[in-house]
């Protein structure tokens, strides 16, 4: 044996036996523990002899074996705990099999993927509590909403067509239809958040959510309440307010994920935007009286029909915007920027994002573009405020709004 592979066994002997504890240490605390902080680091690095053993070569059975005596010994301590009349319990002799596997993965050099199921392992085995309250939480038309984004993205998506079709050769299905991916996973996540946060975290929190599931429902739906409840206007707009200002984000994350490149122009302007509008929002809830408000009413962000829409405006918008750059020249693509950007920015800034990726558009058009999106959005926001909410909540709103857009208003002029 050289140095080489004595110091590789050495590495993974040693981190079999951190990862190990590491999910031992969680099950330790459990009570009646089946198998606890000794038990799994032995567990880890059994995998780990054993699949070292295989990769010699003279042992290539020897992981099914391992994988076969600790399933055993599981059964056995299982039969043990209901002769005594004691509850089973599955999750830790799965949790033990895991820990085998993660030895294994060690040994034959897989290191980054064990460590992050070791990580995955044993978050899952913590918030046992959590996980067990957030599947009462969800409803019917939830899990609808994750099997819908199983549709979209595990079935729909792979059988596209990866070619251009139509005019400028700017319509790819498969590249429309991962947009719609990353939309409606984006929104599926934020959404399951709001619905078991609910109202118990408060209005900040609400508006955070809101802003990550859909600004413009969550702007509606707390204009709505005011109407009957005046006392939540201050409230109400600063949810709306922070809402608002998380799209920031939601933009600037969706821009990284298609050309990274294109961030370092909108970073100085977006970060402006984003400082104007958390000050207001929090001078004005430092001074609102606390009460209960709504969960933003938002319907399922990933159903067909709404995929399929998204999925239709990100194509009619990157076609608009081919087109007005070839008709209009800047001012097409910028009056395609304003009128999509009314009720929608993700589509307006997938668009252009991939288009500066494709060279179809510069970088400084591309950031023009977001940048009056977003001021059309707020535009339209504020008169939903105008129009649904009191007169209380459109001022308190105003002013947010004011700070939010100015900084991007003061460059565009």
């Amino acid at each position: 044996m050289n140095e080489t592979t004595a110091w590789q066994l050495f590495e993974s002997y040693f981190l079999a036996i951190l990862l190990g504890a590491l999910m031992g240490l969680e099950r330790e605390r459990q009570e009646p523990r089946l198998a606890g902080l000794r038990t799994f680091i032995l567990v880890t690095l059994f995998g780990a002899i054993c699949g070292n053993m295989a990769l010699d070569g003279s042992y290539p059975w020897v992981v099914a074996a391992g994988l076969g005596a600790i399933t055993v010994q599981s059964a056995m301590v299982h039969f043990l705990r209901l002769k005594e009349h004691m509850p089973p319990g599955l999750t830790t002799s799965i949790a033990l099999l895991v820990a085998y596997g993660i030895g294994v993965l060690l040994a034959t050099g897989y290191i980054v993927p064990a460590v992050a199921i070791s990580l995955a392992t044993t978050v899952i085995l913590y918030f046992k509590l959590q996980m067990h309250e957030f599947s009462r939480r969800l409803q019917q038309r939830d899990l609808y909403a994750i099997f819908q984004f199983i549709l979209v993205a595990f079935i729909i998506w792979p059988i596209l067509p990866d070619r251009s079709y139509g005019p400028y050769q700017a319509l790819n299905p498969s590249d429309i239809w991962l947009m719609v991916v990353i939309i409606s996973a984006i929104n599926l996540a934020g959404y399951i958040t709001l619905k078991v946060v609910g109202q118990r975290w408060g209005g900040p929190v609400l508006g955070i959510l809101g802003g990550i599931v859909s600004s413009t429902a969550t702007t509606l739906s707390f204009s709505r309440y005011t109407r009957d409840n005046p006392g939540f206007s201050q409230a109400a707009a600063v949810v709306v307010a922070l809402a608002s200002t998380v799209v920031l984000i939601r933009v600037a994350f969706l821009v990284g994920m298609i050309h990274p490149a294109l961030l370092a122009g909108l970073a100085l302007p977006m970060g402006a935007m984003f400082i104007g509008g958390l000050i207001p929002a929090f001078l004005i809830w430092r001074n609102t009286p606390r009460g209960d408000g709504p969960a933003p009413n938002t319907k399922n962000p990933v159903e067909l029909p709404q995929a399929l829409f998204f999925g239709l405006l990100y194509a009619a918008v990157i076609l608009a915007v081919s087109a007005a750059k070839d008709y209009l020249g800047n001012s097409g693509v910028y009056i395609v920027a304003l009128v999509s950007g009314l009720t929608d920015v993700d589509a307006i800034t997938l668009s252009n994002a991939r288009l500066v990726q494709q060279g179809v558009l510069q970088a400084s058009q591309a950031h023009i573009s977001i940048l009056i999106a977003l001021i059309s959005n707020l535009c339209f926001k504020l008169g939903m405020v105008a129009f649904f909410s009191t007169r209380q909540m459109f001022r308190w709103t105003l002013c947010c709004f004011v700070c939010l857009a100015l900084p991007a208003l003061l460059i565009l002029i």
